[in-house]
């Protein structure tokens, strides 16, 4: 068992000598990491000199090991003060007691190796040898080896209490590694001076607190700390579960059988209990993975309750119709759910390649938007899409050079955030997503980057998709133009042939009275026919003023039947209305009743004198290209007549603009129809079967 405890000791000593060199390799940009560096030096050292103390030697290397112990021992509590201070920024104003705890430690040392302090060895349980001291100058030892290590862990509470964000969590992992490292110590020193017959069962847990120190000290970005502090609750129930019973039981059993089990058996029997009570905790997570969640969800209910409320945002962003309406969903809901001071997303200009603010939450009357631009070479935009991670004003110590780290903070504290999350997209930086510091002065943590992070890829795609679904539309509005260009400059060149014949007729005979009144009929009927085309042009190109209301859609059927009663009462058509379901449509009503005139009035002309009409109203569910693979209920009105039907070529050019097969047609109410119908985000179908009749279905979406 002796031999356990040396290598316990010496794992602790490699702990501590790898956290030295790493904690001076990733904070070698402050002075902290050479501080803590050393503290953490000499704290391998003492311990690789204690674990001498199990192990067989002559007197004369073993009194050398306890003075190598003891020097170690007395001065690591001056670099503990010291890393305490650097770590809020107190050396400055602790730089006399500290310069005092560096003095009084070589004075100590000094002492030491001049024959003072040390009185010989003696023997203690579980150890092959233990130094003996010089009791007269004791107690300015324990001061010594006490006070500063207190004096630096109030400096660290007291900061702790103050500070925010990443620094406060920082600061709490240090506090609690410093406490597990000094119970852990002086449980095993303290029994020993004082003659306490105990194992010194604190080095199973010395390796644990030492592992802490660099997972505060040296992490870049540190895990979740909730999660952890969940995760750790979770293994010390079970492990304090099952350490309570083993002892029970030992207890009872001595309590009946004295001397029945002997101290290396009950020695044995603890160690054994913590191993299993590790081995269970670390691999029942995995096998119950519910239990975990429950603990953080228990503990931590409102960050996960946020998360998953952006989740859900990505899954939302498909439906969000403009680039401007989805960047200021994403920081109306990112602002009220992480409950930060402020959200800006910023996008690349195409034309200047500046990001200008697009969508913002949380700005006041007094911040000057205008200011809130980035170049395309300032140090936020190169850092971002250098590194294409996030930018976190709280690690900046950590990753970055003094000099860039001074331009990174003026630009940050130009737009007043903390977090800079980046939109990449094919490896080009496209905007970028800030956020305040959190209203709680809580850090983020490593789940809320995750989720930003994830969102602002999202994010990137979505408006890519956006902005490449207005390409098209303003590629088919240009085509369009094309068409309507093409169509009117047909409709009106006839007209304009005829006015022009008598215009240059007129000077012959303007005395010719019935000469004058043919031409003042024609040029008036020419002239009413430009006016339709141009308005027609203008009701298909012009942007629509829609007015919502909720309509039933027989209420809409039954007016528009009114409206086109005078047409089908003159070629004595039947008309019948089948109304299977009644959906309740929110639309313009002059603007769908103008669709349905039109296409009743199109049925009428398609139809013989005593045709039939079938108007029917109800529901049906098609797939929404806007949804993904998602589908979307529509409400139906259907137009069908009994006609001759529409061949399959001319079906293909329905509702192209100035398209007829009309003679005094302009070729304009369809399409005027179909434009009507995507307006309210719905869409007009047709079917047809030559011989047998046609119909058009109105589908118009359902809230």
């Amino acid at each position: 068992m002796i031999r356990l405890y040396y290598y316990l000791t010496l794992l602790s000593g490699a702990i501590s000598f790898a956290v030295a060199i790493t904690a001076f390799w990733k904070n070698r940009f402050q002075k902290m990491g050479l501080v803590f560096g050393l503290a953490m030096l000499l704290t391998a050292a003492w311990l690789i000199a204690f674990a001498q103390y199990f192990r067989p030697m002559p007197e004369q290397e073993a009194l050398l090991w306890a003075q190598l112990t003891l020097s170690a021992g007395v001065l690591i509590p001056p670099f503990y003060f010291h890393s305490g201070c650097e770590a809020v920024d107190k050396a400055q104003r602790f730089r006399w007691s500290i310069a005092l705890s560096y003095l009084v430690g070589v004075a100590f040392v000094t002492a030491l190796w001049l024959g003072y302090g040390i009185d010989g060895l003696r023997a203690v349980p579980y150890m092959d040898h233990y130094v003996k001291y010089n009791r007269s100058w004791y107690p300015l030892l324990v001061l010594q080896i006490t006070g500063w290590q207190g004096l630096g862990f109030g400096v660290l509470v007291s900061n702790a209490r103050r500070a925010s964000g990443y620094k406060r969590t920082q600061l709490v992992y240090f506090i609690v590694a410093w406490l597990m490292g000094f119970l852990s110590l002086n449980g095993i020193i303290l029994p020993i001076e004082y003659g306490f017959n105990t194992p010194p069962l604190a080095f199973f847990i010395l390796p644990v607190s030492l592992a802490l120190f660099p997972y505060a000290m040296i992490k870049v970005r540190l895990a979740d700390f909730n999660v952890v502090a969940a995760r750790l609750l979770l293994y010390t129930l079970m492990l304090l579960v099952m350490a309570a019973a083993s002892l029970l039981f030992i207890a009872a059993v001595t309590a009946v059988a004295p001397g029945f089990i002997n101290p290396q058996q009950t020695l044995f029997a603890v160690a054994l209990v913590v191993v299993i009570g590790m081995g269970l905790t670390a691999m029942l997570p995995r096998f119950l993975p519910r239990a975990e969640r429950i603990m953080q969800e228990r503990m931590f209910g409102k960050r996960y309750g946020y998360q998953d409320v952006l989740s859900g945002l990505m899954k939302e962003l498909s439906t969000l119709s403009t680039v401007d309406q989805l960047l200021s969903t994403v920081a109306t809901t990112v602002h009220s759910q992480m409950q930060v001071s402020r959200v800006l997303i910023l996008m690349q200009d195409l034309l200047l390649g500046d990001y200008k603010l697009r969508a913002e939450s949380g700005l006041g009357l007094q911040d000057d938007v205008d200011a809130l631009v980035l170049k395309v070479d300032s140090a936020i935009v190169e850092w971002l899409e250098g590194g294409k991670d996030a930018l976190v004003r709280d690690e900046m110590l950590r990753r970055t050079a003094p000099l860039l780290r001074q331009h990174l903070e003026t630009e940050l504290d130009q737009l007043k955030v903390n977090v800079c999350m980046p939109m990449i997209l094919d490896s080009h930086l496209v905007g970028l997503i800030c956020l305040g510091e959190k209203l709680n002065h809580d850090m983020f943590f490593g789940g809320d980057l995750r989720v930003l992070e994830t969102l602002a890829t999202e994010v990137a795609l979505a408006v890519k998709y956006r902005r490449m679904e207005d390409q098209i539309l303003r590629k088919n509005k240009l085509i369009e133009l094309g068409t309507i260009a093409a169509g009117v400059a047909h409709e009106i060149r006839n007209p304009l042939a005829s006015i022009r014949t008598f215009a240059q007729l007129m000077p012959d005979r303007m005395d010719d009275p019935e000469f004058k009144n043919e031409f003042s009929k024609l040029v008036m009927q020419d002239v009413d026919r430009i006016t339709k085309v141009v308005e027609s042009m203008l009701a298909f190109a012009r942007p629509a003023q829609i007015t919502i209301a909720e309509y039933t859609a027989s209420e809409l059927v039954e007016e528009a039947v009114l409206l086109a009663q005078s047409r089908l009462k003159f070629k004595r058509i039947e008309l019948t209305k089948q109304f299977h379901e009644q959906p309740v449509l929110r639309v313009d009503k002059q603007q769908i009743l103008q669709v349905l005139v039109n296409l009743l009035s199109n049925a009428a002309d398609a139809l013989p004198e005593q045709g039939k009409i079938r108007v029917a109203t109800g529901i049906r569910t098609l797939e929404d290209a806007r949804r993904g693979n998602g589908s979307q209920r529509y409400g139906v009105i259907e137009v069908a007549d009994n006609g001759p039907g529409i061949p399959a070529a001319v079906r293909n050019r329905l509702f192209d603009p100035f398209f007829t097969t009309k003679k005094e047609g302009t070729g304009l109410g369809l399409s005027i129809s179909q434009k009507i119908a995507r307006d309210h985000g719905g869409i007009i179908t047709v079917s047809s079967i030559e011989g047998k009749g046609t119909t058009f279905q109105v589908n118009l979406p359902l809230n």
